[in-house]
Order: C-alpha cells, then sequence, then structure tokens
C-alpha cells in the first residue's frame, strides 16, 4: 500500500459545477448557506509517521456567508488532528487549511464534519466527508 491519503475518488461539486483547486478538500457554501464538503482530484502526498502534514482546503462561498468554519471530528486512536476555526469573510473563494498526524504506521479512517455558523445563527447544514489515511 502506497504511503497516502485515500479516499472516495469523487469530483469536488461546487454550486455550479467542480471546484478548480490544487487543495485536497474543497467546502462550498451555496447561496441558503448549505455546506457541503467533497474530496478534488488534488494529490495529498506521502505521510510519515510522527509528522505534522497540512491538508488545504479551498472554500467557495457562494453565500457570502461570514463567521466561523469549523471543522469537527471524533477522536481517532493514533491519530493528531489540529483542527482551527477559520473565519468567513464573505469573500467569493478562501484558502484554509487542518494538520493531521499518524503517531506510528498505520491506516485510520476519520470522518470530518463541516459547519458554518455565522451569520444563520446556528441554522447552517453541515456537511461530513470520510478520509482514509495511512503512513508506513
Amino acid at each position: 500500500m502506497r504511503d497516502r491519503l485515500m479516499t472516495h475518488q469523487a469530483p469536488a461539486i461546487g454550486c455550479c459545477g467542480p471546484v478548480d483547486t490544487d487543495a485536497p478538500l474543497a467546502v462550498t457554501i451555496n447561496p441558503e448557506a448549505r455546506v457541503n464538503v467533497a474530496r478534488s482530484g488534488a494529490p495529498i502526498g506521502t505521510l510519515t509517521p510522527g509528522e505534522w502534514h497540512t491538508l488545504a482546503v479551498t472554500v467557495v462561498n457562494d453565500g457570502f456567508v461570514t463567521g466561523p468554519l469549523a471543522v469537527e471530528a471524533e477522536p481517532v486512536t493514533g491519530l493528531q488532528l489540529d483542527l482551527p476555526v477559520h473565519e468567513l469573510t464573505g469573500e467569493h473563494r478562501q484558502e484554509a487549511a487542518f494538520r493531521v498526524r499518524l503517531d506510528e504506521p498505520t491506516v485510520v479512517d476519520v470522518t470530518l464534519t463541516f459547519r458554518a455558523l455565522g451569520a444563520l445563527g446556528g441554522l447552517a447544514n453541515h456537511s461530513t466527508v470520510s478520509l482514509l489515511l495511512s503512513a508506513r
């Protein structure tokens, strides 16, 4: 098995079509402020046990939502996550990132939930993506 992040390979889909990005994940927020996250076709690179790896996220904000964009996950044995809250500025496109670290050679499955609350007072929908992370 190659050292890489493995996921479902469906293209990242935005409000009106695929998101053009070099980031492995794309978050779209539609005009009704619904959040969608998808795996893009961008490569992740090699994950090395014991080292932090940054995973980029492109945010396409068709709803021009402002406020926090949070990434959440349940704890997974052998995986450390650094999931900062990103501030949505209302700009149409923003770049974000989070970090992952596998403690040892292993394969883990993690489900990430993206939530945009901001101006909607918690009424915005959320979206999830499952990632299979591998390092050896």
